[in-house]
């Protein structure tokens, strides 16, 4: 998630949601197929169409597609690999959502509410304008 968040941020996390929060909205999540805890910025919630390999794909009513802030040309200047995220695992069913995160505490320098996502992160697909 950087530069949005860093390694060694804290943050405070609402695990009082029970349903995919707003676009752009950070989210604590399970990763499918490994259960490992993750974060990631909603992009696209149920419903909405999303591009998905060459092709647009319709979100399910319990669905959200999670991306990454950084682009892949960042990751690799930085010496990471292509970005986790729902590009490559696809949607991510509401029972995986852990929580909102929304302040950083830590560190003192960078403390504050988390900021908006980059415009690029909300591409959407054919069919009506989605409700928030």
């Amino acid at each position: 998630m950087t530069p949005s968040i860093r390694e060694g941020d804290w943050l405070l996390v609402d695990p009082s949601v029970g349903r995919w929060p707003r676009r752009g909205a950070v989210v604590v999540f399970r990763e499918p197929g490994s259960d490992l805890l993750a974060i990631k910025r909603v992009a696209g919630r149920p419903g909405d169409w999303v591009p998905y390999s060459d092709a647009w794909l319709r979100l399910a009513d319990d669905e959200a597609w999670l991306l990454s802030d950084a682009d892949d040309e960042v990751l690799a200047a930085d010496g990471h690999g292509r970005a986790v995220d729902s590009r490559s695992y696809g949607p991510v069913p509401v029972e995986a959502l852990v929580g909102r995160a929304w302040f950083r505490y830590w560190p003192l320098r960078r403390v504050g509410r988390l900021p908006k996502p980059p415009s690029r992160a909300f591409r959407r697909g054919p069919g009506p304008a989605p409700r928030d």
